[in-house]
């Protein structure tokens, strides 16, 4: 039974690649023949009555979509897992690559430290960091992490340990519940509906934009110019 359940789960992959590719607008002349002889070959394996020459069509079928799936890097961006999300990637690793030379203000170094200038940088800086977490988990849902998921769901087993965590880890930062400022309750941005979603984050940095101006005004009644 293992070799045909393998063999059923590569044909599974074969499927979705001729899914993907033939669904990819910009795909070039060469990745549409790969899906269309990908396509055929299977057709081959299913639709033979005669044992012997399915058992050669399967395995035909299945080297040929390995050998594929070996090359998923240079697909274009839909026919690949993580394709969609390429960019936000970049910019979540260009994030936390960067070393930042300042530190986290804890409350209780801002009272430590004292003055208006530390509680000013505490506020614009733990505001800044919730609107870059928001915008950035915006980022990830709108980048069809819903695909990306369908992937690990039927496809676990061809996927690498990479690409596995990655998709674990962005699926989990986006059930993450938030404290939203703007309607007291907590839910994730994931479970939002994609125009609620939308209306609530950019209600959200607005809040935390006017929460910033009220500091500064603050900030302006207590430092002598």
């Amino acid at each position: 039974m293992e070799p045909l359940k393998h063999s059923d789960s590569v044909i599974a992959l074969g499927k979705r690649l001729v899914e993907e590719l033939g669904m990819e607008p910009g795909v070039d002349t060469l990745g549409r023949w790969m899906a269309h002889y990908i396509a055929e070959l299977i057709r081959k394996a299913e639709e033979t009555d005669n044992p012997g020459i399915r058992s050669e069509a399967q395995e035909k079928c299945c080297e040929t979509i390995l050998k594929l799936w070996e090359h998923r890097a240079v697909f274009p961006h839909r026919a690949r897992p993580l394709g969609n999300l390429e960019g936000v990637l970049l910019a979540i690793e260009k994030f936390r690559g960067e070393k930042n030379p300042w530190s986290v203000f804890s409350t209780e170094e801002a009272e430590r430290i004292g003055g208006p200038w530390i509680w000013f940088a505490k506020v614009v800086e733990e505001i800044g960091l919730r609107m870059c977490r928001i915008a950035t988990l915006m980022a990830i849902a709108e980048a069809s992490l819903g695909k990306e998921k369908r992937w690990l769901q039927e496809h676990k087993e061809m996927l690498s340990e990479e690409e596995i965590k990655v998709i674990q880890t962005l699926d989990s930062w986006l059930s993450e519940e938030i404290l939203w400022q703007t309607e007291q309750d907590r839910v994730s941005v994931g479970d939002l509906e994609p125009n609620e979603r939308s209306r609530r984050v950019l209600e959200e940095i607005q809040a935390s934009i006017e929460q910033i101006k009220s500091s500064f005004e603050l900030l302006l009644n207590k430092v002598k110019c």
